[in-house]
C-alpha cells in the first residue's frame, strides 16, 4: 500500500531546507482548496445558523435543536483517539485521508435526495434520517481529522500551516458574505418553501463536499514520525495518556481549555433560536443576517489570524477568547435592548471563534513534534468529543427549564475560566516552535 511502502517517491530530492519550503509551498495551495471546499460546504448548512433552524421545523425539542448544532464536532472528534492508536504503524498517513474522504463526503447530498422525497409527507422519519446522515458524514470526517493534522504537521511548517488556515478562512468568508443573501432568498416566502428550500441548500453544500474530495490527492507527504512495529495494546496506551497528562502542564492546561471551549460554545445553536423566539425575528432575516455578521468577522479574523498566528498562536489564542466573551454579553443586552447587539456579537463570534479553532490546532500540532503528533491530537480531540456530546444536554435543559438567558450566564463562566488558564498556565516559549522547518 502506498502508505506503507519504503520507497519515498513522493520525498523531496534532499532534507535541505530549500526542498522543504519548495514542497511546503506546493502543498500551500493544495491545503488551502480543502479547506476552502470544506469549510465552503460546512457554511452553507451552517451548524449554528441553518441546522439548528432547519431542525426546529421538524421538532421542538430543545434539547434535539442543541445536539444538531453539536453532532458534526462530536462525531468528527470521537474516533481520532482510536485512529491515533493505529497509524502510529503507518510511516505514510496520505491515504488514511484520501480513504474515508471519497464515500462519506456525499453522504450530505444522499440526505438532500431523501428531504425532496419524504420530507412533506414524513418528517420524523426525515429527522431521523438527519441524524443519521449527518453523523456517518461527521464520523467520516473524524476518521480522517488525524491524518489530516499529521499531514499538516510533516508537510507544511508552522508558517505555512497558519497561511492555510488564516487566508482559507478570509477566502471562505467573502465567498459566504456572497451567499449569505442567496441564503436568505431561498429562505424567504419568494424562495422554493419548506422543505424544498432547505433541501436545496443540502445539495448545494454536498456537491462542494463531494468536490473537496480532490485536493487532498494532490498532496505531497513528507516523512514524518516513525512507524512502530505494532499498534500499542490498551494496557500500554491508556497508562501512557495519563502520564501525559500528569506531566505535561501545557498539554493539560490546553486540554482544560479545550474543555471548557465545549462548554461555553453549548450555546451556539440558540442564539439563532434566542432571536426568532425571544427576540421576534423572522428565520429569512435571523439566519442570514446573523450568518452574514458572523462570516463578516470571520474574514476580518482570519486576516488578524494569518498576520500573527504565524508569530505566536497563543497570543492569538488568547485575543480571540477575550472576543468570544462578548457574543453572550451582547445577547444578554439584546433582551433589553433589542436585537442589534445580538449581531454585533455574532460580529465578533466570527472573528474569534471561526479561527479558534485554527489557533488550537496550530498550537498543538506545532507544540506536539512528529513522535507524539498523533496521541496529542487525538487525545485533545476526542476529549473535546465527549465534553460536546454532553453538552447538548446540559444546555438544552437549562433552556427549557429556566430559558435562554441563564444558558449565556453558564457559558459566560465557561469563557472565563478558559481565559485565565490561557493567561495563567500556557507559556509561549515552552510550548510553540515557530522557526522549525521539520514539521
Amino acid at each position: 500500500m502506498a502508505h506503507t511502502t519504503s520507497a519515498r517517491s513522493s520525498d523531496p530530492p534532499d532534507d535541505s531546507v530549500p526542498a522543504r519550503e519548495q514542497v511546503y509551498r506546493r502543498n500551500f495551495g493544495f491545503f488551502f482548496a480543502d479547506a476552502v471546499l470544506f469549510t465552503v460546504a460546512m457554511g452553507i448548512i451552517g451548524p449554528t445558523t441553518v441546522i439548528p433552524d432547519f431542525v426546529r421545523r421538524l421538532t421542538d425539542s430543545e434539547i434535539l435543536i442543541g445536539l444538531a448544532g453539536n453532532v458534526f464536532p462530536v462525531g468528527f472528534a470521537l474516533p481520532q483517539l482510536f485512529i491515533a492508536r493505529h497509524i502510529v504503524r503507518h510511516e505514510r498517513k496520505k491515504w488514511w485521508f484520501v480513504g474515508p474522504n471519497i464515500p462519506v463526503r456525499f453522504v450530505i447530498l444522499l440526505f438532500a435526495l431523501v428531504l425532496l422525497w419524504r420530507g412533506k409527507s414524513e418528517p420524523h422519519l426525515v429527522l431521523a434520517v438527519f441524524f443519521a446522515c449527518y453523523w456517518i458524514a461527521a464520523l467520516g470526517d473524524g476518521l480522517v481529522g488525524v491524518p489530516w493534522a499529521l499531514l499538516a504537521g510533516s508537510s507544511l511548517d508552522n508558517r505555512w500551516r497558519a497561511r492555510v488556515f488564516g487566508l482559507s478562512s478570509m477566502t471562505t468568508g467573502i465567498v459566504m458574505l456572497l451567499v449569505a443573501p442567496v441564503i436568505g432568498l431561498i429562505l424567504s416566502p419568494a424562495g422554493p418553501g419548506f422543505p424544498d428550500n432547505y433541501a436545496l441548500l443540502f445539495a448545494a453544500s454536498g456537491t462542494i463536499f463531494a468536490l473537496s474530495i480532490v485536493p487532498g490527492l494532490f498532496f505531497r507527504e513528507l516523512p514524518g514520525g516513525r512507524a512502530v512495529e505494532k499498534t500499542p495494546s490498551f494496557a500500554v496506551f491508556i497508562p501512557e495518556i495519563g502520564r501525559l497528562l500528569k506531566e505535561d502542564v501545557p498539554f493539560r492546561s490546553f486540554i482544560t481549555i479545550r474543555v471548557l471551549t465545549g462548554l461555553f460554545l453549548m450555546a451556539a445553536p440558540y442564539y439563532v433560536g434566542y432571536g426568532t423566539v425571544v427576540l421576534g425575528l423572522s428565520s429569512e432575516v435571523a439566519v442570514p443576517v446573523l450568518l452574514a455578521m458572523q462570516t463578516i468577522g470571520t474574514v476580518s479574523g482570519a486576516l488578524f489570524y494569518s498576520w500573527i498566528g504565524a508569530r505566536s498562536n497563543l497570543r492569538y489564542i488568547r485575543i480571540a477568547l477575550c472576543a468570544v466573551a462578548l457574543l453572550p454579553v451582547s445577547a444578554l443586552i439584546a433582551g433589553v435592548a433589542g436585537p442589534a447587539p445580538l449581531y454585533g456579537g455574532f460580529l465578533l463570534s466570527g472573528l474569534a471563534t471561526s479561527n479558534l479553532n485554527y489557533g488550537y490546532l496550530n498550537w498543538l500540532v506545532g507544540y506536539a513534534g512528529d513522535e507524539r503528533r498523533a496521541t496529542y491530537v487525538g487525545l485533545a480531540n476526542t476529549i473535546t468529543a465527549v465534553v460536546s456530546l454532553i453538552a447538548p444536554f446540559i444546555a438544552g435543559t437549562i433552556v427549557q427549564s429556566l430559558g435562554y438567558e441563564p444558558l449565556f450566564v453558564v457559558v459566560l463562566s465557561m469563557v472565563a475560566g478558559a481565559l485565565f488558564i490561557a493567561f495563567r498556565y500556557l507559556e509561549p516559549g515552552a510550548a510553540e516552535t515557530p522557526n522549525r522547518t521539520a514539521g
